[in-house]
């Protein structure tokens, strides 16, 4: 959790601009579980980074997932979130889904970046799709086929 909530007081890895308090952490973890999957980087001071597998939020869309990767501040750059991402993407494909996408804050170059050397596409940009820090932003939506 406090890796996610540095991300939502810092940075635009995340659209949304409240940390998350202990019990709506457990509340989201426990809404999300059947269909999706969570992995951990531990490092030799605790986790590290981790990487979250869910159903996208759409109605008919049951063979598409939605990831989500955020690494310690202090890990950007050495290959954790390519390898929780790669995994996410192991993880999938053996879950049956065929599509996975990201929705990815346009000012989130690292998370742009990531998920294109791992074979993601730009399909689109939600135009002023979050506000946070003060201004609105885009959100680039990225996919990549599983099959």
């Amino acid at each position: 959790m406090g890796i996610y909530n540095w991300a939502v007081n810092q940075t635009f890895a995340t659209i949304d601009a409240e940390p998350l308090s202990r019990e709506e952490a457990e509340d989201w973890w426990e809404a999300h579980g059947k269909k999706s999957r969570l992995l951990v980087a531990d490092g030799e001071e605790g986790v590290v980074g981790w990487g979250r597998l869910l159903p996208w939020g759409r109605r008919g869309l049951t063979a598409t997932v939605e990831d989500l990767v955020y690494v310690d501040p202090l890990h950007h750059g050495s290959g954790i979130g390519k390898a929780l991402l790669g995994r996410l993407l192991e993880e999938a494909h053996a879950m049956g889904y065929r599509t996975i996408v990201a929705s990815v804050a346009a000012d989130n170059r690292a998370g742009t970046r990531l998920h294109e050397a791992m074979g993601f596409k730009n399909v689109g940009t939600i135009h002023e799709g979050a506000f946070k820090f003060n201004r609105w932003m885009d959100i680039t939506l990225m996919e990549r086929q599983l099959g």
